[in-house]
């Protein structure tokens, strides 16, 4: 199982690699367009991540987190697989890996600019020699 080792890791690299996409301006600028405030409960280890997209910004933990309009539900595998590539989020929804409530289509809509990202998300895993995180 690749997962990670607790939540400030989890944290690290979820909430990373929405910061890395803030910092790319062709994909700030569609997350902005989404006008998504997704909320993500890990399980397998424990993290609350709210990327709020058009602010641009990620807060950990409940504490002074937006209100979200979107919230996935899904442990700390499925979500370091996801950003791998290695997740389909219509499937893995379907088969109940991953629930979400909110608009699930703006949801889809942003998945291509995902797939841009996969590849900064394991340079990161690589960089930090995190190979038993690699799926």
């Amino acid at each position: 199982m690749a997962t990670f080792a607790d939540t400030p890791e989890a944290e690290k690299y979820i909430g990373g690699i929405f910061e890395a996409g803030f910092a790319d301006p062709d994909v700030r600028q569609a997350l902005a367009r989404s006008g998504l405030v997704l909320r993500m409960n890990l399980s397998r280890p424990d993290a609350v991540i709210t990327a709020d997209l058009p602010a641009a910004q990620v807060h950990y933990g409940d504490a002074d987190a937006p209100a979200p309009n979107m919230t996935m539900t899904l442990d700390g595998e499925t979500a370091n697989r996801f950003w791998q590539g290695k997740v389909s989020i219509p499937l893995a929804v379907a088969r109940k890996h991953i629930t979400v409530s909110g608009a699930l289509p703006k949801l889809i809509a942003l998945l291509p600019h995902a797939k841009t990202m996969y590849a900064v998300y394991i340079q990161r895993l690589e960089r930090d020699n995190r190979a038993d995180l690699l799926v």
